[in-house]
């Protein structure tokens, strides 16, 4: 029996145990404690049913600490051997502020973390750099499987971004006099996309540009009968045309280099899906992060993304291979190969292509690109 003054019976409930409502049994470890401390170790043991070792840890913590001890210990490890160094979550976190657009997966493929997804996407998400969620559409039809099958480059489509709504890079876009529209081409076998661009919105850029791309294929040995290359409905893409002129978008392709020209049916933004996702992709790993010093900055860094892109990049919704992958393993069971040369189309202005560009200060730059 401890000699200690009485204390009030367990019934009463003190009034610091309803202050301390998120840990409910604190009150009954005090109840015990008081039990104890007034009867003795055996009797707070019959009264609460509890383990004469349970009944001196409480007393022993409450002698020692007070009412503190009678909150219950954290059981966590007081060390983590696999915790993630703080040099690796910072150099995660600078990674993931300089390419903005790489998920968990993309980070350890391109920069050799040594890390599992896991981690990495837990280290984003607390240090709040994550994206917020695209909402949820139908789902379309899953055409993969279909294009993969295509016969390599002779199925492409085309389409123009507007770089003039892209807010980190049109103050870049403003000062450096940056280039405003891009023209893509994207091959549907293999993935790769082929980039040139210009300062402003219209047919002769558009045609400029397919009639460079479809002159490169022949460049390359490819019979551009077999090329089939499909828009949707603009105006640069003479989508508003009835009647078509010798020089014309549509004629170029079909009349000067013997290609198919499809237009997409009007209302089905589905058709155009694969320039659209590159269009998505290269605005998140490029746009939204690339810092340029003049225009020639800008030509050799798109450069270098595109190469990147065609030859090394992997693609995951290609099974994570790259377009030169795709190509040399189609090479195989082809009499004819491909060159992989064919992937170094450059991006060019495209004024530099014309007869004689007027006021644009373009034709030497452009060969210096």
């Amino acid at each position: 029996m401890l000699n200690q003054p009485s204390l009030p019976p367990p019934t009463a409930q003190p009034y610091y145990a309803m202050l301390r409502a998120d840990d409910p049994d604190f009150a009954l470890r005090h109840q015990l404690v008081t039990h104890a401390r007034a009867h003795g170790i055996k009797a707070a043991t019959r009264r609460f049913g509890a383990a004469r070792n349970t009944v001196r840890k409480w007393l022993r913590r409450f002698q020692t600490l007070g009412l503190a001890g009678l909150k219950p210990l954290s059981r966590a490890p007081k060390s983590c051997p696999h915790k993630t160094k703080a040099s690796l979550e910072a150099r995660v976190v600078a990674l993931r502020k300089k390419t903005p657009g790489f998920g968990a997966r993309r980070l350890i493929a391109e920069f050799d973390l040594p890390l599992g997804h896991h981690a990495v996407q837990r280290i984003i998400r607390q240090h709040q750099l994550t994206r917020a969620r695209r909402k949820k559409h139908r789902r379309k039809n899953d055409l993969r499987a279909i294009k993969a099958a295509y016969a390599p480059f002779t199925r492409f489509q085309m389409d123009v971004k507007y770089l003039t709504d892209l807010p980190f890079y049109w103050p870049q876009m403003q000062s450096l006099k940056l280039p405003r529209f891009q023209y893509t081409l994207r091959e549907l076998s293999g993935g790769a996309q082929f980039l040139a661009y210009s300062d402003e919105l219209s047919k002769t850029y558009a045609t400029l540009a397919v009639e460079r791309f479809l002159r490169h294929l022949q460049d390359h040995g490819l019979d551009t009968r077999d090329v089939t290359i499909t828009t949707d409905l603009g105006v640069e893409f003479d989508g508003d045309t009835v009647h078509y002129r010798p020089e014309s978008f549509h004629l170029t392709i079909e009349q000067r280099y013997r290609a198919r020209h499809r237009f997409n049916p009007p209302s089905c933004p589905n058709a155009n899906a694969d320039v659209e996702s590159v269009h998505a992709t290269i605005e998140t790993e490029f746009f939204d992060a690339q810092c340029f010093d003049h225009r020639r900055d800008f030509f050799a860094k798109i450069t270098t993304y595109q190469l990147w892109y065609n030859v090394a990049r992997k693609n995951g919704s290609r099974g994570y291979h790259s377009p030169l992958d795709l190509l040399a393993r189609k090479n195989q069971d082809r009499p004819q190969k491909i060159s992989p040369k064919i992937f170094l189309l450059h991006p060019i202005p495209l004024e530099s292509l014309l007869p004689n560009p007027r006021g644009h200060d373009v034709p030497r730059r452009a060969a210096a690109v």
